[in-house]
């Protein structure tokens, strides 16, 4: 009988021995796993402090390129002073665009094209201003309020800002400088709901056309590696 017991404790023994065994080998088939997780983990952190890097590199680049433009606004700011402090026009940041702003009865008489003589002061004195930014472009755009046809509101739109582009570029302005378009009464600054706010809305505006260029510069790095989760689904 004691041997029967001690041959049945051997097989049970035995068959322990198995599963522990088994046990042993699924342990460490996961840590294997495990490891290889880790690696590619390591891998990741190693990409990802890369792009991090360049992340950093291209923001302090751009924060050199806005210092740069607040540099060139506040310098457009301070020679236009004497047109503004006059009520000639008005400089603002539009659409994170310098824009000067001038009214259209000061260029023009009600429904007409053609400058009025005494707006060519103001006209010639801006021009020499802009024209001494070398380097860079503007655009004239022509705005009106909703009186009006849309046809009407767009030709007039489009005659003004050629006339006041067409008169700078007489007072030295280098053509290269220079665009013009129309916006019609699509673009106003204030809702058209009074006449006040309508009289805002009748302008020309002269926008500093952002050197695109330069703005990219910082994005035009070395685009940021592509990194792989675990499972191979990209982020």
């Amino acid at each position: 009988g004691q041997i029967g017991e001690l041959d049945a404790s051997r097989q049970k023994m035995h068959r322990d021995n198995l599963t522990l065994t088994e046990k042993q080998r699924a342990l460490q088939s996961r840590n294997k796993g495990l490891s290889d997780e880790l690696a590619v983990l390591k891998s990741q952190g190693q990409v990802l402090d890369e792009n991090l890097r360049l992340a950093l590199r291209q923001v302090e680049q751009l924060q050199q390129v806005s210092a740069q433009q607040a540099v060139v606004f506040d310098g457009l700011r301070a020679a236009l002073d004497g047109l503004v402090k006059s009520g000639q026009l008005r400089v603002a940041i539009v659409r994170g665009q310098f824009t000067v702003i001038m009214a259209d009865k000061i260029l023009f008489d009600s429904g007409k094209k053609a400058l009025k003589s005494e707006a060519a002061g103001t006209l010639k004195e801006l021009a020499q201003i802009l024209g001494s930014l070398k380097g860079r472009r503007y655009q004239v755009v022509g705005h009106t309020d909703t009186d009006g046809p849309d046809d009407y509101n767009w030709r007039l739109s489009a005659g003004r800002a050629e006339a006041v582009s067409m008169f700078m570029l007489e007072q030295g302005m280098p053509p290269q400088m220079l665009s013009f378009a129309a916006a019609g009464e699509y673009q106003p600054a204030v809702p058209n709901d009074s006449p006040e706010n309508k009289a805002l809305n009748r302008r020309i505006d002269i926008v500093l056309i952002p050197n695109l260029e330069e703005l990219l510069r910082p994005l035009e790095a070395t685009e940021p590696a592509a990194t792989t989760i675990p499972g191979g689904v990209a982020p």
